[in-house]
């Protein structure tokens, strides 16, 4: 039985100097794997250019699919779109540096190692990729997609004004409004 992180390796031994693609696609199972558990399911195919030398790897990445994800505001399931690109650089050490953090894009390699994890890079990348809030598009006339019971019931649970009077001020507040800061 082989570990699914393997679809998600390169095999770097026995790869010439030169240009080369892959492809991977990152499933509900890849999903699974990394914990990236916002996403309910996903099919994204990962394009990948890479460019060897002797002393780096230069990788370009397209993503293109989509995931399903719940709803911020509705909680109902949402499809996203995704189309995105991504580069990684990975530089050949002969000795791995302590002091030297991988940065997003750019990592250190032993000379000698045989394959390139690219789990956790891509798990980032369409982590990074996602929009901040995750909810259903407006229509054509600006109005919400989402779920109209539950927008209903949002509607029914939301303050009035009545409820959440902004003319009253807590006491200390206003102290603290007579302070003024001379530069």
């Amino acid at each position: 039985m082989t570990d699914l992180r393997d679809d998600f390796v390169l095999r770097l031994s026995g790869i010439d100097v030169g240009n080369h693609k892959y492809s991977m696609i990152c499933d509900k199972a890849f999903f699974e794997l990394t914990g990236l558990t916002e996403i309910e399911e996903g099919n994204i195919k990962v394009q990948i250019e890479m460019e060897k030398s002797a002393k780096m790897l230069s990788l370009k990445f397209h993503f293109n699919g989509e995931i399903t994800v719940i709803c911020d505001r509705c909680l109902d399931f949402l499809t996203l779109p995704l189309d995105f690109s991504d580069f990684l650089v990975v530089n050949f050490v002969s000795h791995l540096d302590e002091s030297f953090e991988n940065d997003e894009n750019i990592w250190q390699l032993h000379e000698k190692a045989h394959e390139l994890d690219l789990t956790h890079f891509l798990y980032e990348a369409i982590e990074l990729a996602l929009p901040t809030q995750l909810i259903h598009p407006n229509d054509e006339n600006g109005n919400p997609t989402c779920n109209p019971e539950m927008l209903k019931k949002l509607a029914e649970l939301a303050p009035t004004t009545d409820e959440h009077n902004d003319t009253e001020t807590d006491p200390r507040w206003d102290a603290l409004k007579q302070l003024t800061i001379n530069n």
